[in-house]
């Protein structure tokens, strides 16, 4: 379909409108009769029920059987009731003087507001924090994680607004590791946060918003910061601007930076975004990544192992109009990497002796991207259009030495669009639903292996992907009915040439069509605290890849929820799959992933089948700022085929095996966090555990194993006194893996300590220190011990002068375990060396 007609036709669905109202529900606007805005947070009660309005004035409300009136009360208002037959489409309330006596209210350090959390930035901050991020950090309930992801409640955010707006989009790193937390009055966290205002009463997801509201005097002016550094190592240098201004009808970002102190820019320029597309288990990539020769995994802060050049440039303009909003993102992001590693493999038999490989590498990024996005979210009405163009060229050369001495270079080019688009329609009884994404993307790999004798891979993928989804529902007052339905289909193209390995050499175009026919029935229930959902995916499925194959898919999911209190929830899930094999499988050259490693897929042509149940509990209780989650998971998944590692001479070769495969796992996790000291502190714990049973083939044997996880991270942050501010964050590890009767355990404990000295409001003194230790199967343990140091002189509110010492007692090396299938290795990686920084930053 042509692709103006298609944006035409969604269009004219958006047009069409009905109303009926559901017996028993009412709907209404409360508003201010002298300005008619909004009156929101206004009590709405009547016989048996009651409710709040939101931030647009809007209530929905139940009344009981023999109910006969629906009062309005609201402090600085005249109280209002009106009969149960009124018309509540603008409730209007008039302004009321409210005496008081002379005292003095001091805001709460947090509040519920409805499902809104809202803490008072003014008492969690100290006088160490430099940005907003420093500030979240500390909040009970919320954690952060390395790459800036903010979680709640243990699950990630799917939305963050400055000031109500989402101009940012996901890239919400650029705005917390910027803006000053004194720019920011409150942080607000939307519990069960629908975004779109259209499927609010409908759909209940169960991640939080979060909402900075800033302050009047950030708003609708350029505020910002500048740095400059300098330092030695033997020369450290950190350039960088962030500027913005939020208005409301424009807002812009503007973010220039240059560094060489082990700053990553991708953290900051990250989409964080939830996705809000497809209602199936849609993935968001068929085909694997093949070339993993120039992956590099980091134990560490990146602070510590990052040894860089980078450089990153960021616009942002939005426009808003009304409930239509429309934002441009441009990114550059430049990386270069030096990286200096060991490894020891022991791979459990005599016959396979321990592989040795010490690696010097460095890699080279070039990310350029453009997106375009505009949305209209209005109560009855959703439309979203995005569109984003993306540039990556990618290079790194290695030189190994160990059990093999050679090098080895990787080119990447990876040129892709997509535009989606997801409108949404709906009135009191109906809903109706229509997504679409239409991708492109062009990937030319390649892998260079210089040693005794050369080998070559290229592999160039280009790749074409349109799917489109629809969605019906009906909705009543307590049952709700939908089905979707949707067809996916992918073109892909694979020219693929390896030369250099005798009998796995090939070269040939591996073409590839896959279509994806798919209905989803849903049920959902929703009363007195239960809301319930059952969903039956079904799926057909026809590859043509290496002949014609076609599947059918169903993967049905039970969801139960229960509202026990304002303040606990419980919820419990069970689901099945039927999948299919992946379409990749079907092509099965020989694809040389590094200097080392082959995959060699098997087309099976068989079933995988998936149990799994989950259970949760969450408790938060924001009065005495305490926040607990729970959740617990069982897995079993059965297959037709198993993986077979094969050892070739020098080589080994991943593939499969046509041998029945079953696995279980049992995996459990939850944290819990306190507020103490009216917000000054915040002390929790976070554990996980896992125990997995399952088989493996080596040289065409199977060999059973299990594995052993457990994890306890307990934390403790924010100020003890005046002058003294404390973070202290410890994790125990434990591991163990059970190949037939040997049993190898590994310990890990990881402590981190920030103590702040604060003599007064300008100057301030931290040290701080890092101490890892593991402890090796074989008894032997390793210590490091990493410390730093830094003061901070703020001449005035805008200006603030450091100085920074890292890693003082100049340590290079960090080591550690993890296993793998049948395997483990023993690591070693090198870290920066000791460097002092100076640095200015005015703040405007």
């Amino acid at each position: 379909m042509n692709r103006y007609s298609f944006f035409i036709l969604c269009m004219l669905l958006g047009l069409l409108s009905t109303s009926a109202a559901v017996p028993g529900e009412l709907r209404g606007i409360v508003t201010d009769a002298d300005t008619d805005e909004p009156v929101v947070g206004c009590i709405v009660k009547s016989k048996g029920a009651f409710t709040s309005t939101d931030k647009e004035g809007r209530f929905t409300i139940s009344p009981k059987e023999g109910a006969d009136s629906v009062s309005f009360r609201f402090m600085g208002y005249e109280s209002r009731s009106l009969p149960i037959t009124a018309d509540f489409s603008s409730v209007r309330l008039k302004p009321k003087a409210t005496q008081l006596k002379d005292v003095i209210v001091e805001a709460p350090d947090i509040y519920a507001n409805g499902d809104t959390l809202v803490f008072n930035v003014a008492k969690y901050a100290n006088a160490k924090d430099n940005a907003i991020i420093d500030v979240i950090k500390r909040l009970p309930g919320i954690k952060v994680e390395e790459d800036g992801t903010i979680k709640y409640q243990g699950k990630p955010i799917n939305k963050f607004y400055l000031d109500g707006n989402d101009f940012i989009g996901g890239q919400y790193g650029l705005a917390t590791n910027n803006i000053s937390h004194k720019d920011v009055a409150s942080v607000e966290v939307m519990e069960n946060h629908q975004p779109v205002k259209a499927l609010e009463g409908i759909e209940f997801p169960e991640e939080a918003g979060i909402n900075l509201k800033l302050k009047e005097d950030a708003r609708s002016r350029w505020v910002g910061v500048a740095q400059a550094a300098a330092g030695i190592q033997p020369f450290l240098y950190d350039g960088s601007l962030y500027t913005m201004r939020i208005a409301p009808k424009n807002q812009n970002i503007i973010t220039l930076k240059a560094d060489n102190t082990g700053w990553n820019p991708a953290n900051e320029i990250q989409e964080h975004d939830f996705s809000d597309m497809f209602s199936s288990d849609y993935s968001p990539t068929l085909w694997p990544e093949y070339i993993s020769a120039d992956i590099i995994d980091a134990p560490l802060s990146e602070k510590r192992t990052r040894d860089n050049l980078s450089w990153l440039a960021n616009a942002i303009t939005a426009w808003k109009a009304g409930d239509t909003s429309m934002r441009i993102i441009l990114n550059y992001m430049g990386d270069r990497l030096d990286y200096n590693s060991g490894v020891t493999t022991d791979y459990f038999s005599d016959q396979i002796p321990a592989f040795i490989q010490n690696n010097s590498q460095r890699t080279q990024t070039h990310d350029v991207s453009a997106q375009f996005y505009s949305e209209t979210n209005k109560r009855g009405y959703f439309l979203k259009e995005k569109l984003t163009l993306s540039g990556i060229w990618e290079k790194s050369s290695s030189a190994i030495t160990g059990s093999f001495d050679l090098s080895q270079r990787v080119n990447r080019k990876n040129l892709s669009a997509c535009n989606d688009l997801k409108l949404v329609k709906r009135n009191d009884k109906k809903l109706f639903t229509l997504i679409s994404r239409n991708s492109f993307e062009h990937h030319p790999d390649h892998l260079i292996v210089a040693a005794i004798e050369d080998a070559a891979q290229s592999l160039a993928t280009t790749d074409f992907r349109s799917t489109t989804e629809t969605k019906f529902g009906k909705l009543t007052r307590f049952w709700k009915y939908y089905v979707s339905a949707g067809l996916d289909l992918d073109y892909h193209r694979m020219n693929c040439s390896l030369t250099g390995l005798g009998e796995f050499d090939n070269a040939g175009i591996h073409e590839a069509f896959l279509s994806n026919l798919y209905a989803t029935p849903q049920v959902d229930y929703e009363r007195n605290g239960w809301r319930a959902s059952f969903t039956m995916p079904l799926k057909w499925l026809h590859y043509s890849v290496a002949g014609q194959h076609d599947y059918i898919n169903a993967s049905p999911r039970l969801y139960l929820k229960r509202q026990l209190s304002a303040k606990s929830d419980f919820s419990a899930s069970v689901a099945y799959r039927l999948g299919s094999p992946k379409p990749y499988l079907n092509i099965t050259v020989p694809v040389l992933s590094d200097y080392r490693n082959l995959f060699i897929a098997e087309n099976p042509d068989k079933y995988s089948q998936d149990v799994a149940a989950t259970i949760s509990y969450r408790y938060r209780n924001p009065l005495k700022s305490l926040f607990f989650n729970l959740s617990a998971t069982y897995n079993h998944s059965r297959s037709q085929i198993m993986s077979n590692q094969l050892f070739v001479g020098d080589f080994i070769v991943s593939t499969y095996a046509d041998r029945l495969y079953h696995a279980d796992t049992w995996y459990a996790k939850g944290g819990f966090s306190k507020g103490l000291g009216h917000s000054k502190m915040v002390v929790g714990c976070d554990i996980d555990a896992s125990v997995s049973s399952a088989s493996s083939m080596r040289d065409n044997s199977v060999i059973p194993y299990r594995q052993l996880t457990a994890g306890l991270k307990p934390y403790f942050k924010g100020s003890i006194c005046r002058w003294l501010s404390a973070n202290y964050e410890a994790a125990y590890g434990f591991s163990r893996l059970k190949i037939d009767s040997e049993t190898n355990d590994c310990h890990t404990f990881h402590q981190n300590l920030f103590a702040t000295i604060i003599p007064n409001d300008h100057v301030q003194f931290t040290v701080s220190a890092e101490h890892f230790l593991t402890r090796f199967p074989e008894g032997n343990t390793a210590n490091l011990v990493l410390l730093d140091a830094s003061a901070v002189w703020r001449l005035n509110a805008k200006v603030r002068l450091s100085l920074t010492a890292n890693n003082l007692l100049n340590r290079r090396n960090y080591e550690y375990v993890n296993y793998g299938t049948l395997s483990r290795s023993e690591h070693r990686f090198q870290l920066r060396p000791r460097s002092l920084l100076a640095s200015i930053q005015y703040r405007f």
